[in-house]
């Protein structure tokens, strides 16, 4: 491919895709083909495991791929430990695959002899990936700078002849060796590995990709059976316009009384948060709102942390819920994770993913709190949700989020998350309160984009028949903090 500019014939780079989820996203689509790359990263931040998922993928897609090493580490030990990951397939080393030690060129002609070997091996086997595993070499080897520079360029020297793509594998442990490899390299990624609230957390960053568009910032990775998998920052690539397009009608919530108060009902395409302390009946309005719309035909699905399904289907039988039967015909569908080890853009991306297959009309998040425990960045929520509900919108879902109040009783209402405000369309309340020694729940309408909403602040039902608003609370003042007080004025109860 080319381009002109000035009459000039200017060529465009193409792309070798590296098959591994997310990071040809992050890439733009992959690596600048025929040109060389740098993944550095310490010990134990993925290198190898990446640098052999990528050959894995560039084979199984017809590519021929070199894999050279410059270490004491057999192939067979080092592909031992990689035969759990599903990317591995033992049927094409020796095929499209061919591994090479170049420890014993590097001992008896240095990095001269090395360039030598690897470029009769790629001539002998039209190789289009080329992947140099080469930590050792550099820790062990002094006085580089020069040799390196010499054998970086005769690498993709003849890389470029062959229109293979080179991929480099080295450590940052010390970074004046570095330096000399990441001058010439077209790309740079680097990877590393950190510890945020005890949870250990692999990042990649790509610093430099010539003559091509990519997703700059920090990104994690994580590495499992799956193979690697890198989790794009959700705010970098999701959710950059929110969608103004006017809401087409409004949805019944499936709480008797409730859309009264918000106006008519939940605009379509709207992000709509439910407030409440434990056991206010969070969970239960959300799945009012999913079951509502299962039994109009409309499809629903529920991101829950928490509840197994058979939790929330006894839950939802005992307020006369049939969630049951919505799931068994395929109108509802329950995703739980629970947020023991988990990445908040790996979540999100599944979710988003869930909702491209599944197609729902109405989404539940229960809950916003388990989210926001997550992201070790408070800084950082406020963009992310707005990414995030934005999605949302964008795929035609109407998003319900729950968010925990941890105090009963407070003198002063605070909200739990407050960059969850300006993003949301709507905002309800539920909590308990006591009223003369009985403890009673409530509901009001903190918000409600749409239009006027009722201020008054009322009763909670929650009986074998399902959620239903009853009358205002009358009489007392004080509700927000838990602790209602008796009205001392009477015309000012009146108002209530």
């Amino acid at each position: 491919m080319s381009g002109t500019m000035n009459g000039l014939v200017l060529p465009v780079l193409g792309r070798t895709p590296t098959g591994v989820p997310g990071l040809d996203a992050v890439l733009g689509g992959g690596l600048p083909a025929g040109r060389t790359c740098l993944i550095a990263g310490p010990p134990g931040s993925g290198k190898t495991t990446l640098g052999n998922q990528m050959a894995f993928s560039h084979a199984a897609s017809g590519g021929s791929v070199i894999y050279a090493t410059l270490h004491t580490e057999t192939h067979d030990i080092m592909l031992a430990n990689l035969r759990d990951l599903r990317s591995f397939d033992a049927s094409i080393p020796g095929d499209r695959i061919r591994y090479l030690n170049l420890l014993s060129a590097l001992e008896s002609g240095g990095l001269d002899e090395v360039s030598r070997s690897l470029a009769r091996e790629m001539h002998e086997v039209g190789a289009t990936l080329l992947v140099v595993d080469s930590s050792v070499m550099l820790e062990e080897t002094p006085s580089l700078s020069v040799e390196l520079r010499r054998f970086v360029q005769r690498i993709e020297a003849q890389a470029a002849l062959l229109e293979c793509t080179t991929v480099m594998l080295t450590s940052t442990e010390q970074p004046e060796l570095v330096r000399p490899l990441a001058s010439h390299a077209n790309g740079i990624i680097h990877l590393s590995n950190h510890v945020m609230d005890s949870r250990q957390v692999r990042l990649l960053e790509v610093a430099k990709l010539r003559g091509a568009e990519h997703v700059g910032g920090v990104h994690e990775l994580s590495i499992s059976r799956e193979g690697v998998v890198v989790h794009p920052r959700l705010e970098s690539m999701a959710g950059a316009k929110r969608t103004t397009t006017s809401p087409s009608r409004l949805l019944a919530s499936g709480v008797a009384g409730l859309d009264d108060m918000v106006g008519g009902g939940i605009p379509t395409s709207s992000a709509t948060l439910v407030l409440g302390t434990p056991g206010a009946g969070k969970t239960l309005l959300g799945l009012s709102f999913l079951a509502e719309g299962a039994a109009r035909g409309e499809k629903g699905l529920m991101a829950g942390f928490h509840e197994t399904v058979s939790e929330l289907v006894a839950n939802g039988e005992r307020v006369g819920l049939e969630l049951g039967q919505h799931i068994r015909e395929r109108r509802l569908r329950v995703q739980r994770d629970p947020p023991l080890d988990l990445s908040a853009d790996a979540w999100a991306w599944h979710l988003l993913s869930l909702v491209e297959t599944h197609r729902p009309q109405r989404v539940f998040i229960d809950a916003l709190t388990d989210i926001q425990r997550l992201i070790p960045s408070p800084r950082r929520l406020a963009t992310f949700l707005t990414a995030l509900t934005n999605e949302l919108r964008t795929l035609g879902t109407t998003a319900l989020f729950s968010a925990e109040v941890d105090a009963y009783v407070d003198q002063q209402f605070s909200f739990p998350i407050p960059a969850a405000s300006a993003v949301m369309d709507n905002a309800i309340l539920l909590r308990h309160v006591e009223v003369r020694s009985e403890l009673r729940r409530v509901i009001s309408a903190l918000k409600a984009r749409q239009g006027p909403s009722d201020t008054a602040i009322r009763e909670l039902v929650i009986d074998g028949h399902g959620l239903r608003v009853a009358m205002p609370l009358t009489g007392v003042t004080s509700v927000f903090t838990g602790q209602a007080a008796p009205l001392d004025q009477p015309e000012l109860g009146a108002l209530l």
